[in-house]
């Protein structure tokens, strides 16, 4: 699972060019145009389709869930496409068009927010299909994520409690240059440092860590995760309500990267990577340390085990303090949505909700992809030890952050209407770590006050269509850095 976001008007571009109809067969794969596979589909009764980019969950969902589905409810029919995430938002904006979504889908790579995606039509509620509230994870839901206008469309199959900034280490290369794989450097310092004799004490081909620039989604969720950890909230200051994307902690994060890259202990191809381009070299042996997501160790069993079977470590996210500061997630979305065009929405919210139970979500845990919504059915599963270690730091170093849009539901309204502003952090950052000249401290002011100006665009427009928001509705005085901010917490501000 990756946070990769595909342009639209990239898309838009592929599209004037070579036409929906030469793009639809390239995107979806098969031996047969997709118009034709839809078009048998639908022909069969309670045929159900589904697109997703969970490749570390192809096997519980075609041997366990959709297997499981179809022996219990004959006549359904079950078809399932993975994707990695550009492909899939390509795909999703290629459908939409052309009138072929499939029934569920995933949302990974679209450039909008669900509240946007919602306002727009994309998705059926499904709240009076299924009983999404009485199932398992009905705790878990809240209005603005889940729940828009009353109406239930999606729910939380996987934990908000994670973050993308974990260091995965190959015990083999810690081992050979002396580092203990069961110490977590604890300060930025100590990992610089760390990162040192990784690149010095191991072959000249190996480098202390990994950092794919690529993709500017990448490191866009790394540099915001490493201001979290230099004591900064994210993207907005909770007790202002301010953008701080020009702060000390951003630029904390940005002169840390800055100072591993004059360490020359990032591996020099790193600019040119994907994320998985950056797995395959870790996996490789090429270098010892990649910061990425939980995802990480169950996309490696898919596809290098062999690197898990030599030996994989995990520490705790390194803090720029000796008092550790910590990351904070928002309350884990709806990675599923049942499409409005789809003709048979009944089955396919009742195949949806087979995830929230516990059967399942115990199945998804051995899958080591993002934890499931219910934490504790981690502890006990198969899945790997240095997984289930990762999920207990996980839950001493992350936090649920507040989520406007849930305090104050107009805040769906703005965020439909904002537009994304360029060069975003990942994109700063990736011309810094590319060698460009430039000035990210002018670069990340400019992008706040660029932010803050489309904020207040779109905050007038919401209201003119009738919504009731200010700028408050990102101040959140009651927020504690330290603890979660719960569903309860909202009444309180």
């Amino acid at each position: 699972m990756t946070d990769q976001r595909f342009s639209r008007r990239r898309m838009l571009g592929l599209s004037g060019a070579l036409g929906i109809s030469a793009l639809v067969p390239a995107c979806t794969g098969g031996g047969q145009s997709s118009e034709q596979a839809t078009a048998d589909a639908a022909s069969a009764s309670g045929a159900v389709t589904w697109w997703d980019q969970y490749r570390p969950l192809t096997k519980l969902f075609t041997n366990d869930v959709f297997a499981g589905y179809m022996k219990e409810n004959a006549g359904v029919k079950v078809t399932r496409r993975e994707m990695p995430a550009p492909d899939l938002a390509q795909a999703l904006q290629i459908g939409r068009r052309s009138n072929q979504l499939p029934d569920v889908h995933s949302i990974a790579g679209l450039e909008a927010a669900p509240a946007a995606l919602v306002s727009e039509g994309w998705f059926r509620p499904i709240g009076d299909l299924v009983d999404v509230e009485g199932s398992p994870v009905g705790k878990y839901l809240y209005d603005g994520i889940h729940r828009f206008d009353g109406k239930i469309y999606t729910f939380p199959v996987f934990t908000g409690r994670w973050h993308d900034a974990i260091p995965w280490t190959n015990t083999a290369l810690l081992k050979a240059a002396g580092v203990d794989p069961a110490t977590s450097p604890a300060t930025w310092d100590d990992f610089r440092a760390t990162a040192r004799t990784l690149t010095e004490k191991t072959p000249d081909d190996v480098f202390g860590l990994v950092v794919p620039g690529k993709e500017a989604a990448y490191l866009d969720a790394l540099v915001n995760r490493l201001a979290m950890t230099a004591g900064g909230s994210g993207g907005v200051d909770w007790k202002t309500g301010e953008y701080a994307y020009g702060s000390q902690p951003y630029l904390d994060a940005f002169e840390y990267l800055l100072s591993l890259k004059a360490d020359k202990v990032i591996h020099p191809a790193s600019p040119s990577m994907g994320p998985r381009d950056a797995r395959a070299r870790w996996a490789a042996g090429q270098a010892a340390v990649y910061p990425w997501g939980p995802w990480f160790i169950g996309g490696l069993n898919v596809e290098e085990p062999e690197a898990v079977q030599r030996g994989i470590g995990v520490w705790h996210v390194p803090t720029s303090e000796t008092t550790r500061n910590l990351v904070y997630s928002s309350p884990a979305s709806g990675p599923f949505w049942v499409s409005s065009a789809s003709k048979n929405a009944e089955t396919a919210a009742d195949l949806m909700l087979r995830l929230a139970s516990e059967e399942v979500q115990s199945k998804l845990a051995s899958t080591m992809d993002v934890p499931p919504v219910l934490l504790d059915r981690v502890r006990g599963s198969k899945a790997h030890p240095t997984y289930q270690q990762n999920v207990a730091f996980m839950e001493e170093d992350v936090r649920i952050a507040p989520v406007p849009e849930v305090g104050t539901p107009g805040v769906a309204k703005v965020l439909a209407a904002m537009r994304d502003v360029h060069p975003n952090v990942g994109e700063i950052a990736q011309s810094v770590l590319s060698g460009s000249d430039v000035d990210h401290k002018s670069a990340l002011s400019n992008y706040a006050a660029k932010v803050t100006a489309e904020r207040e665009r779109a905050l007038a427009a919401a209201k003119k269509d009738g919504a009731e928001v200010g700028v408050d509705a990102w101040v959140f005085g009651n927020w504690d850095p330290k603890q979660d901010y719960t569903q309860t917490s909202y009444a309180g501000r």
